[in-house]
């Protein structure tokens, strides 16, 4: 009996396995020299941390590092392991065939066993195979599973443990009550388990809606023995879930700010909407104008045949309706934040104001976990569940009703799985991406002289994910590379290598390849990167590879400056500095009153509310050699989408420039009561003929300062008189912050030439308490920042 239900069930996923390769035709003719999925799609990425692990095992190295991605530093990897099911058993198979092989049978193989679990389910709840093997067609085959298919979405179409979950707590609710039964406890919590390892926000998509609806039911029923074991499994699931992702937690990968949950949701119309890549339905207008450039993530149509069944299904069985209300509910949390229709948010306007129609998701996109969930059109797995098990009761109905010959049932049965499929082709021929890499860049993988790679350009996704694969033939460490979304590598190193190419900041980087992806290169750069580089080494129509020219000099100072004149939200500048040291930055700004925030590697030096043109002089401080990033912010953010009628009052930089850099060591950080630290200063240098004193200094604030606190800058001469001041309060700041400043300390004309030394410090407004400095031999409530000397000016010429 047992070798009787393995053959039947290897049959089935070979029904499903052949209907997939008809699904993903003609990726079967060329199974081993593309991947399936579009040009943008993660196929590429995919296909080198599959790679990677074939690579790792064989060179016996962690699977939970990566040091081959941002040289020379490395990263961690741990969240490939995370995500288990997305590269195995692909990483497996990549043992003993080419890796777009591996890649795609992966792919074929996750669909015919979302088949095979649809199946199991729809049998488990109607009994019967033909109209079971119907309903596990429209789950694999389901345009949601489709469109992820052709975003080469390989842990995302892995929905067979989420079948066999609904499996699970269908056998829970045929418990007998007070009875206790540790299988089923075990099948629930390792379905749990595997569902999230396809991946981990499955638990919000998938999972939750489904228990929450068994939850639901059972109380309903009073099935009180059903749910505990539920809870204990779920509880059991989520235990172990945590101990086996804690070190993905900790790496602290995460994509939330992405944003795109209002882009990534589905149209209201998204369920009624057929693919505009179906060979039929391609030619309606209106299915361009609901999908747009989101039919991978907010693809759900229900589909004529899908749909007829599942309304069947309603109609004729009670216990079918209850799957309906589940089915609403994963649309309706799929539709997101924001109602949209013909793939833009409703706005409507009253009393002269524009809104938008605000949707139960709205509610719950920033709670924690809740707040990972940029792409609510995922919520239509659990529709593509309900659609199927309700499609599987119809196709019961009328092959009991009106199909009475056995043989003739099979006949009806294989003809409705025809047209299901057919209604249902999502892309016909599924998009594709080439596998072949140029010999030129495979050779690379004999060089002992190249330290690292460059791919350029470096921001841009696709090349991203390009270069990625590509180092599946050289093998060499990249200087940028991501484990998932985007590099963690800093941009400002990465765009000053790229704007400048300067042979001594590449060799300081390791930089002896560069390998440029041309399809995604802007007009002319390619001639900049000649002039710099000289003639590339190899070219064709989508790659062009080029040595790094050896340098010997030392990298000077270099600024890549933003070229935004009009800032909505931010505008990033980026500085390479060769040692300790400063520069000045001078900048214009003109905004209708709204306020600025000006950041250094994240941590804002000033801040303030522009009402006119403005101009302001910051000193930047760089305490260690390296790549910093200046961003200039306006608080708060245009909106993406400014509704019509609507306008954002924007930030407008007149102009933006930095200095000349000046080099200066940052000694121990001077404390203050308080919570007040200065982190670094500097006397600027000053020409005998100039009548003032330029001071710049670098503030920590652990607790927060108001305008009662007042900083003060003094200049002693040698009897320690006061000759000169600045008393002057920074305004409110917050706790946990720094602020960066400029002060300039006019000369009194009178004043003797000698040696003169500056002090700063703080004292407290009107009581004139000094902040007491904690760590500095100086007076009691200042520290001495240094000594300049005022020379005898030179006679003039009259004289």
């Amino acid at each position: 009996m047992l070798k009787s239900r393995f053959v039947r069930h290897g049959a089935v996923v070979l029904f499903y396995f052949l209907l997939a390769i008809i699904i993903t035709y003609p990726l079967i003719l060329n199974f081993s020299s593309v991947f399936a999925g579009f040009e943008y799609s993660d196929a590429y990425e995919d296909a080198r941390h599959i790679w990677w692990f074939t690579y790792a095992l064989r060179q016996g190295q962690s699977l939970f590092f990566q040091p081959l991605l941002a040289y020379p530093h490395g990263m961690e990897g741990v969240t490939l392991q995370a995500n288990l099911l997305q590269y195995f058993p692909a990483w497996l198979f990549a043992f003993v065939m080419p890796l777009p092989a591996a890649h795609n049978l992966h792919m074929l193989l996750t669909m015919a066993l979302n088949g095979w679990a649809m199946y199991l389910l729809a049998h488990a709840l109607i009994g019967k195979r033909r109209p079971a093997l119907i309903a596990g067609v429209i789950f694999m085959a389901f345009p949601t599973m489709q469109g992820h298919l052709a975003a080469a979405h390989s842990g995302l179409i892995v929905q067979w443990p989420f079948a066999l979950y609904g499996l699970a707590l269908l056998r829970l609710e045929s418990l007998p009550e007070r009875r206790w039964q540790p299988g089923s406890l075990l099948f629930t919590t390792v379905c749990f388990v595997l569902a999230a390892l396809g991946h981990t926000l499955q638990i919000v998509w998938a999972l939750l809606p489904l228990t929450v609806f068994f939850a639901i039911r059972w109380g309903v029923r009073r099935c009180w023995n059903a749910l505990r074991h539920m809870i204990i499994a779920c509880v059991l699931a989520l235990f172990v879930l945590g101990l086996y992702l804690l070190p993905a937690f900790s790496s602290a990968v995460t994509y939330a700010d992405e944003g795109g949950s209002v882009r990534y949701s589905a149209d209201l119309l998204a369920p009624f909407t057929p693919s505009f890549f179906h060979p039929l339905y391609g030619q309606m207008e209106y299915t361009h104008r609901v999908l747009g450039i989101n039919i991978d993530e907010g693809a759900a149509y229900v589909g004529i045949i899908g749909g007829m069944l599942a309304a069947i299904g309603l109609w004729h069985f009670r216990l079918a309706r209850g799957w309906l209300v589940l089915a609403l509910v994963a649309y309706g949390l799929s539709l997101g934040p924001l109602l949209k229709v013909f793939d833009q948010p409703v706005s409507f306007g009253v009393d002269g104001y524009s809104s938008h129609i605000v949707l139960p998701w709205a509610l719950l996109q920033d709670l924690p976990i809740f707040n990972l969930v940029r792409t609510p059109g995922r919520f239509n797995f659990a529709l593509a569940l309900c659609i199927a098990v309700l499609a599987g009761w119809g196709a019961s109905w009328l092959l009991e009703r009106y199909v009475r010959n056995q043989n003739f049932r099979w006949t009806a049965t294989l003809v409705g799985i025809g047209l299901i499929l057919f209604d249902y082709q999502t892309f016909f021929p599924l998009p594709t991406t080439s596998a072949e890499i140029p010999a030129a860049i495979t050779e690379l993988r004999d060089r002992e002289d190249v330290r690292a790679v460059m791919d350029v350009p470096w921001d841009n996704l696709v090349s991203a994910k390009s270069g990625l694969y590509l180092q599946t033939a050289h093998q060499h460490p990249l200087i940028a590379g991501q484990v998932t979304r985007r590099t963690p590598v800093s941009p400002a190193l990465l765009t000053i290598l790229e704007t400048t190419l300067d042979p001594a900041l590449l060799n300081e980087a390791g930089v002896d390849v560069i390998i440029v992806h041309k399809q995604q290169l802007d007009d002319g750069a390619l001639s900049q990167l000649e002039q710099h580089l000289g003639a590339p080494g190899f070219e064709d129509d989508r790659f062009a590879l080029f040595e790094t020219p050896s340098s010997q000099a030392d990298p000077a100072f270099t600024s890549t400056l933003s070229t935004q004149s009009v800032v909505n939200s931010q505008a990033d500048s980026y500085v390479f500095a060769p040692a300790a040291g400063w520069a000045l930055l001078e900048t214009t700004l003109n905004a209708d009153g709204r306020d600025i925030r000006i950041r250094l590697n994240g941590e804002t030096l000033a801040s303030g509310f522009l009402d006119d043109a403005t101009q302001m002089h910051i000193p930047l401080p760089f305490p260690d050699a390296g790549f910093y990033t200046i961003s200039l912010d306006v608080e708060p953010p245009c909106q993406p989408q400014i509704a019509p009628g609507e306008i954002c009052r924007s930030l407008q930089v007149e102009s933006l420039e930095i200095g000349n850099f000046v080099a200066g060591d940052f000694a121990a950080p001077i404390l203050f009561e308080g919570g007040i630290t200065l982190a670094g200063h500097l006397i600027a240098t000053r020409t005998d003929q100039e009548r003032s004193v330029q001071v710049w200094l670098w503030w920590e604030f652990a607790e927060a300062r108001t305008e009662n606190d007042i900083r003060f800058v003094h200049l002693l001469d040698g009897t320690g008189t006061l000759m000169a001041q600045q008393d002057v309060p920074l305004g409110m700041i917050p706790a946990d912050s720094t602020r960066s400043e400029e002060v300039i300390i006019p000369l009194p004309d009178d004043l003797a030439p000698g040696e003169y030394q500056v002090i700063a410090g703080w004292y407290t407004y009107p009581e004139i308490a000094p902040f007491h400095a904690l760590n500095d031999d100086g007076r009691a409530g200042d520290v001495s920042l240094g000594n300049f000397t005022l020379a005898e000016a030179a006679p003039s010429l009259s004289d």
